[in-house]
């Protein structure tokens, strides 16, 4: 009986209010995934539950929230609690119609703290989420960005830093992550970040990149050879197919890029890829209106 009392408070007091905050905060920004082992989580879950459960206590023992809902019990709060410590203490048989209704009482006084608890856990996940989201947003020197560089950026995934525009102002949203990549085999590529996937460790495994190009090394050296000099531009040549998935491992290095969209570019974001853009026609010559008295 001690250890299935000892696990429920051990999973309805760390391990579940860590898992909440995680999701909690997982809707603004993806956190750091690795293997933690027992220890760390429990240490980890210590620490996002301390605020949470001295908030609780505060407001359950001096606001009208510790009377709601009413709890109908033969048996009062001290005393359940008095007896089940008992049970679990000694060896003597208790009356089982006492021991039921004291973890009755019990669990009625634990599931009002509880709720409470993980509701709270979860709103300082969302606004942990939020303010590490407008991290760009804040000068150097001031207490949040002190705050997030030395306490909260340590849960969240470096490549979420690096592949989103998080460390960038959020006054223009627009901002694209482009990625120039060469692989192990001596091929460059590049092209506009949209995924990329970690394993269980959170090391990388892979990127996908749309408008996805393939530099042309053989082709500019043959050019160079012959005294013919183009534009880099010109040896950039389309990867077909609408997405190209690199994995890391053949990844010798890459180089991160965060441009301004073109027009054409903006009015995809806003108004979705399979919109068509035509051009106007041009005028006349001969059409353009003049004012008359």
């Amino acid at each position: 009986m001690i250890a299935l009392v000892a696990g429920f408070l051990l999973v309805a007091y760390l391990l579940a209010p860590g898992a909440i905050y995680r999701l909690a905060f997982s809707f603004y920004i993806s956190s750091k995934r690795f293997q933690r082992t027992r220890t760390e989580e429990i240490v980890f879950s210590v620490l996002v539950t301390v605020v949470p459960f001295l908030l609780t206590w505060i407001l359950l023992d001096n606001t009208p929230l510790g009377g709601l809902p009413a709890i109908h019990s033969l048996i009062g709060k001290r005393e359940a609690y008095g007896s089940i410590l008992s049970s679990l203490l000694s060896d003597k048989n208790l009356d089982s119609g006492t021991l039921i209704a004291a973890y009755l009482r019990a669990a009625a006084e634990q599931g009002r703290f509880i709720a409470i608890l993980w509701l709270l856990c979860a709103i300082e996940g969302w606004v942990t989420g939020r303010v590490i989201r407008r991290y760009g947003d804040y000068p150097d020197g001031s207490f949040l960005r002190a705050f997030c560089d030395r306490f909260l950026l340590k849960n969240v995934s470096e490549w979420q830093i690096l592949f989103t525009t998080l460390s960038l102002p959020s006054n223009d949203p627009r901002t694209l992550v482009e990625i120039d990549a060469l692989s192990t085999l001596n091929v460059l590529y590049r092209g506009r970040l949209v995924n990329w996937f970690t394993d269980q460790d959170g090391k990388l495994a892979g990127i996908f990149l749309i408008n996805a190009q393939r530099f042309r090394r053989d082709q500019i050296a043959r050019d160079r050879a012959n005294n013919i000099f183009k534009e880099n531009e010109k040896y950039w040549t389309p990867v077909p197919g609408s997405n190209l998935y690199l994995a890391a491992a053949n990844l010798a290095n890459y180089n991160i890029r965060y441009v301004e969209p073109s027009d054409i570019e903006f009015v995809e974001q806003e108004l979705g890829s399979g919109v068509v853009i035509t051009a106007l026609p041009p005028e006349p010559a001969g059409d353009t209106p003049t004012s008359t008295d």
